[in-house]
């Protein structure tokens, strides 16, 4: 009783999709400036006659780049922009508790906060 159950169609099968399709026709561009073609309009009418082939090379080289390296890339961006940032953070959450401290003395007149008698 073997089924296959269908993989569901996610925007990241599309975009997968799209991206394999962008890849291969770069990679058959770049082997037809190898061969000698050069000009546009040729590659254009040969790329309008036959579909790209998409190869193991192209499969791989999309994975790596688009699931494992830029991800990889950005989280260490994203992580790197927190990390500096959070002097800057906290400074504004400082400022923010003093500022909220002296509206409240400004309305109500009074400190919210007891001062601790010694």
């Amino acid at each position: 009783m073997s089924t296959s159950y269908p993989v569901p169609d996610t925007r990241f099968q599309q975009t997968f999709q799209r991206a394999l399709t962008r890849e291969a026709e770069r990679q058959r561009t770049l082997e037809w400036k190898k061969m000698g073609v050069v000009d546009p309009l040729v590659i254009n009418q040969l790329q309008k006659e036959k579909p790209a082939r998409v190869s193991r090379y192209v499969i791989c080289k999309v994975i790596a780049r688009d699931v494992i390296l830029m991800p990889f890339v950005q989280g260490i961006l994203w992580t790197s922009l927190l990390i500096l940032s959070k002097p800057w953070l906290r400074a504004v959450v400082v400022n923010g508790r003093k500022f909220g401290t002296f509206v409240y003395n400004r309305v109500l007149g009074i400190d919210l906060v007891r001062k601790k008698r010694v």
